[in-house]
This record gives C-alpha cells, sequence and structure tokens, in this order.
C-alpha cells in the first residue's frame, strides 16, 4: 500500500506528527530514569526506582509503537492479519487504564475469511473509541452476523474535536489537527479498502458498524 497515493501529504504530515507527540511521554521518561540514577549515584533504592521508571517507559513505548504500526503502517493492512493480533494490540495499549476491553474472540468473529485492511480498520474504530471515554470506560467488540460492532461505554463521551467530522467525511483536509486526524485517517481507510462505515452515538454510549 502506497500511503502518500491514497492519503493527502498533508495528512500524513499531521499523523507523524501525532504519533512523534504521543511518544514523547514514554521516551522523556526513559531519560529521566537514566538521570535519576546518575544523580542517584548508585545508591540501591535509586536504582530499583530508576530502573522501575525505565522498565515502565520502555514498556509504554513499545506498546504504543505496535500500536502506531497496526493503526498507521502497513503492518495491518495484510489480509494475514488476524483477530487474535488486534485483539492482542488493543490489549496491551490499554493495559493499566481506565478502558477495559470486552471482545470474545471464539464467537464474535466471522467464519468467512475478512478483506485486507478490515481488521486494521476495526482497530482504528476500536481506539477512535478509547480516545472519545476521557473518563475511562468499556470498549466492546461483537458480531452481529454481517458487521463488526465497536461499542463504547462510560461516564462520559466526548470524542476529541474535529474527530467525528473527520470520521464521516465532512472535514476539509486544511481542518485537520492532530485531534482529529485519527477519524480523518480511519475514514481513509475505510474508502480505500472498500468498507461501510456508519456511527452511532449519544451521552451513554458510542455505537460502530464495520461492513466488508
Amino acid at each position: 500500500m502506497n500511503l502518500d497515493s491514497n492519503i493527502p501529504t498533508r495528512a500524513s504530515e499531521i499523523l507523524i506528527s501525532k504519533i512523534c507527540h504521543d511518544l514523547v511521554s514514554p521516551v522523556g521518561a526513559v531519560n529521566n530514569g537514566v538521570e535519576f540514577l546518575a544523580d542517584m549515584g548508585g545508591a540501591d533504592d535509586g536504582l530499583q526506582d530508576g530502573l522501575g521508571l525505565i522498565e515502565h517507559s520502555a514498556r509504554q513505548a513499545s506498546v504504543r509503537l505496535q500500536l502506531f504500526r497496526m493503526c498507521y503502517g502497513a503492518g495491518g493492512s495484510d489480509a494475514k492479519t488476524t483477530g487474535k493480533t488486534i485483539y492482542e494490540t488493543f490489549q496491551n495499549f490499554v493495559a493499566g487504564s481506565k478502558t477495559t476491553m470486552q471482545w470474545d474472540l471464539m464467537n464474535d468473529m466471522p467464519d468467512d475469511d475478512l478483506p485486507a485492511g478490515y481488521l486494521k480498520t476495526l482497530l482504528n474504530l476500536m481506539v477512535f473509541v478509547q480516545e472519545a471515554l476521557p473518563k475511562g470506560g468499556t470498549v466492546a467488540v461483537s458480531w452481529d452476523g454481517t458487521s463488526m460492532i465497536v461499542k463504547g461505554t462510560g461516564d462520559l463521551i466526548k470524542p476529541k474535536d474535529g474527530s467525528v467530522e473527520g470520521l464521516n467525511g465532512s472535514l476539509s483536509i486544511d481542518d485537520v489537527s492532530p485531534k482529529s486526524i485519527h477519524g480523518y485517517i480511519t475514514k481513509s481507510y475505510a474508502d480505500m479498502f472498500g468498507l461501510e462505515l456508519s456511527c452511532d452515538m449519544d451521552d451513554q454510549s458510542i455505537n460502530f458498524s464495520l461492513k466488508a
């Protein structure tokens, strides 16, 4: 897949900015851990605290890189991508956060082979829902016989500014921002892979349907 031939260069630039922004925190924390160790001069307590900070931050960076590879890179576009891969990628991403995932892989997956890009787009929808739950909640994935359904529930449903407009195709590329780029890219992938995407949202929940 050639990203530049399907998605405007400006969108690619904003997407890269978002990825860099999201990686600054864990990578910066690794550096802070190293500096902490240097300041403590190798004291046992400082060593353990510093190593703990480095380990946690490195794990966060690794998890986010895996997610970005599947969401935005070529990794998730292959038809050989499995539901298990998407499940584990998202589960690792929300682990330790206020968001939980509900997805019965044994029963909530279509029997037929899915087209290339379908699970990539599904993962992007799951991330969209997670980002729309600023106070945490549940991201539930299910199969209704014709479509995969992604439902988010929580105390507050608040998608990032412009992300809904980006997702429904009403946002001009000139108006896309780091906050709305994920919705814009998700819509672009759905169109590129020929998938039907619909959304229903209210104050209590946000629901997506993805059909091949």
